[in-house]
């Protein structure tokens, strides 16, 4: 089929869509998106179908996707503003079609720009009860991303999380109560997109639900058709009404919509109709990374690629084997997996996200602005001191004056990691230092004189995360030690204080624990909010977005 441009369309039948909800193309635009797909060699089309992660972004790197004619790429956010920005300018100025450029743009302790705002997780953002914070982190991740280069972000997370072992979703997630995430979700995509970025809600159909993670195993949403629909399908019918651009597919599969139960939805041309024709969906559907084992897992590569998109996805994430990925696409062709049609709908979707963003206009980035970034720093210090949250304390132990507990006991996890690296150092111990206390920090393993402290304070700090191998829980051998050391609760013999920065369902392990604060996550300006509220120089004004005890009764008063 090499440079062949063959047409399979009747355009007359897309400019009504395209004028309409997301894309809501003017004439300009629609012709802009008719023209350029009607020049295009099948290669060119196949090249726009897929969105690489690119760690490399060095010229070499950049002129083989330029080669390829990709249709966008995806960044890390934690590079450099001045390395991205200059990688998207020399990129838009190279490019004869324009590029989307994504992230997912979470923020949380691993998804925060690194030369910019520093924000709490979702459920961190979720736990103010105040619809404006989530406007304002839609704003952040907006302005912020585009000085960037960005112009398409994998947010919002719309998964609900109704299983607390899920480490996947967790604070990743808006909460566990549909209505809340809807509306959060909704609020979130119109503020973001009003601001010139592209929204992605994800992990359709529905994660959550499922303890495992996508990366590691194709999951499963058990739910009845009955209560999909009311629950996850609710969320996407008010995420599609509120105008997102784009849906992300899970490698997850629906059995109760599905000819094949345990069909990935990436990959299930059941489930992506779903999503089209009984949610009404007309926008942009993405794939989930193609390397994860819940795609691969599902038979032999060649044929999955192309299969991807002949089930519904517009876009094939992360194809890590670029050349042979894009043969293997190619091949889909001559093979019949994938029909010139189904590639040319793909295209056009695309393309209309690209002109729904002006990128046919202008890829002229915005401008850098110092006032606009203290004033998001601000917003994220308010969003901090809004979401620390008191779960209980049955012995009235705070506030933690400095009259009442002038030496207190630190316990944390010395070395915290994350599935992709190191994790800094909390900074809870020099805080209270600089009020005045007396800090020690215990060594795991070591014996401990209670006559020595006041108070112990337990510091967890593990948010949900993609690519963990485990149910977030307190790591008791790192924090006193190897068994039977790790059997010891410092609350039988000192007052004492467990603090989550990051999973909110610690009662679960120690539902005896009689004073816990969640923080959702160890972001720095949640970490100084923390101590102001141990200390009461602010109030606890955190809502618990889900069931702190996880469902059990055992705890409860």
């Amino acid at each position: 089929m090499k440079n062949r441009i063959i047409m399979s369309m009747n355009f007359e039948n897309w400019r009504t869509i395209l004028a309409g909800k997301p894309f809501d193309l003017d004439s300009e635009g629609i012709n802009w998106v008719f023209k350029t797909i009607s020049q295009m060699t099948t290669e060119e089309k196949v090249g726009q179908t897929f969105l690489p992660l690119v760690r490399d972004l060095s010229t070499e790197a950049m002129e083989q996707l330029l080669r390829m004619q990709v249709g966008g790429i995806h960044r890390m956010p934690s590079r450099p503003r001045d390395i991205l920005r200059a990688n998207a300018e020399y990129l838009n100025g190279k490019s004869s079609v324009p590029l989307l450029f994504s992230a997912d743009l979470e923020f949380s302790e691993k998804g925060s720009f690194v030369d910019g705002t520093r924000l709490t997780n979702q459920m961190g953002v979720a736990a103010t009860g105040d619809m404006k914070a989530i406007e304002r982190m839609a704003e952040i991740a907006a302005i912020e991303g585009r000085w960037c280069g960005f112009n398409w972000t994998f947010t919002p997370v719309v998964d609900i999380d109704f299983n607390f072992r899920s480490s996947v979703v967790n604070t990743r997630s808006f909460g566990s109560t549909p209505p809340a995430v809807a509306s959060a979700a909704e609020r979130y995509i119109h503020s973001i997109q009003r601001h010139g970025m592209a929204a992605c809600a994800k992990h359709w159909p529905g994660d959550g639900l499922d303890e495992r993670d996508q990366h590691y195993v194709t999951t499963v949403n058990s739910l009845h058709a009955d209560e999909w629909r009311a629950t996850f399908g609710k969320v996407y019918r008010q995420v599609v009404d509120a105008g997102v651009k784009t849906i992300m597919a899970g490698h997850i599969a629906l059995p109760a919509f599905q000819s094949s139960p345990g069909r990935a939805a990436s990959l299930d041309p059941d489930l992506l109709k779903l999503l089209r024709q009984e949610i009404g969906f007309r926008g942009l559907i993405v794939s989930d990374a193609a390397p994860m084992v819940g795609f691969l897992s599902q038979g032999k590569r060649a044929d999955l690629m192309p299969a991807c998109i002949q089930a519904g996805c517009d876009i094939l994430l992360f194809p890590d084997r670029l050349e042979d990925d894009f043969h293997s696409v190619m091949k889909g062709l001559d093979r019949g997996i994938l029909t010139i049609s189904r590639l040319d709908e793909a295209v056009l979707r695309i393309l209309a996200l690209k002109a729904s963003l002006g990128l046919h206009s202008s890829t002229q980035l915005t401008d850098f602005s110092t006032v606009s970034l203290l004033e998001h720093q601000s917003w994220a210090k308010e969003i901090a001191d809004q979401s620390v949250t008191l779960v209980r304390d049955e012995q009235q132990l705070l506030p933690m004056t400095l009259e009442k507990y002038p030496r207190i006991l630190i316990l944390e996890v010395e070395n915290r990691l994350s599935p992709s690296g190191v994790l800094p150092p909390l900074q809870v111990a020099e805080l209270f230092r600089k009020r005045g206390y007396e800090v020690t920090i215990h060594k795991s393993g070591a014996d401990i004189d209670f006559k020595q402290y006041d108070i112990a304070l337990y510091l967890v700090a593990e948010e949900g995360l993609s690519g963990k191998l485990h149910r977030l829980q307190p790591d008791w051998g790192a924090l006193h030690g190897p068994f039977p050391s790790s059997l010891y609760r410092l609350w039988q013999d000192i007052p004492a204080v467990m603090v989550s920065f990051g999973s909110p369902y610690h009662l679960y392990d120690a539902p005896e624990c009689p004073t816990l604060v969640n923080a959702y996550s160890a972001v720095d300006d949640v970490q100084n909010a923390v101590v102001r509220a141990l200390t009461r120089e602010i109030d606890f004004r955190g809502q618990s977005p889900v069931d702190p005890f996880a469902g059990l009764s055992q705890g409860r008063n």
